[in-house]
């Protein structure tokens, strides 16, 4: 997720990881997966490293930018950014990228949230109990009786008005907070 989210997370490039291979030396001349205990000859090796393009740089993120301003706006508690954030990169990438970790009543899945995202659990507790984040219609979960979600991916799943205005540029705090109305306004009169 980080090497995918890199931007959103706020990092300055895409992280390399200790095992990480580039993509050219997974294969072969041919295009075959290659076989890694027999390593490419340097001379080869130095060739293809000549050969390749950089890769084009992206647009900038607007989503980190956005987020920060909101939690100033609304005030939002450092794991109420940290659950946004998550959740945002989740409904981007799919509920498929995080392992399937059932649920087995609320408490668990407060305890899963408070180390994904390495806060405490009083700060994630209290932040479920007050259900501000999907008042605003920034976290998909239903109506205050529902029940709890069976997977950990169902507490980390950001609505679709969310997703779309928060990557969008605005030109002032209050073009933002305009946005977060309609978009808020848009899903009750969905639902």
């Amino acid at each position: 997720m980080e090497q995918l989210c890199w931007r959103e997370l706020g990092y300055p490039q895409q992280p390399v990881f200790e095992s990480d291979l580039p993509p050219f030396l997974m294969v072969d001349v041919d295009g075959y997966s290659a076989n890694l205990s027999m390593p490419t000859a340097p001379a080869e090796l130095a060739a293809r490293m000549a050969a390749l393009e950089p890769s084009p740089l992206s647009a900038s993120s607007f989503v980190g930018t956005n987020l920060s301003a909101l939690a100033r706006l609304l005030n939002f508690t450092p794991f109420e950014c940290q659950w946004l954030l998550w959740s945002y990169c989740i409904r981007r990438l799919g509920r498929s990228i995080l392992p399937v970790i059932p649920m087995r009543d609320k408490d668990h899945g407060c305890d899963m949230l408070a180390l994904l995202c390495e806060m405490p659990v009083d700060a994630v507790r209290d932040a479920v109990a007050s259900r501000r984040l999907h008042t605003w219609g920034l976290l998909d979960g239903g109506d205050a009786d529902s029940s709890t979600p069976p997977l950990l991916s169902g507490w980390l799943l950001a609505t679709d008005p969310f997703a779309e205005w928060i990557e969008q540029p605005y030109d002032s705090h209050t073009d933002l907070l305009i946005a977060l109305c309609q978009a808020h306004v848009s899903l009750m009169a969905s639902r």
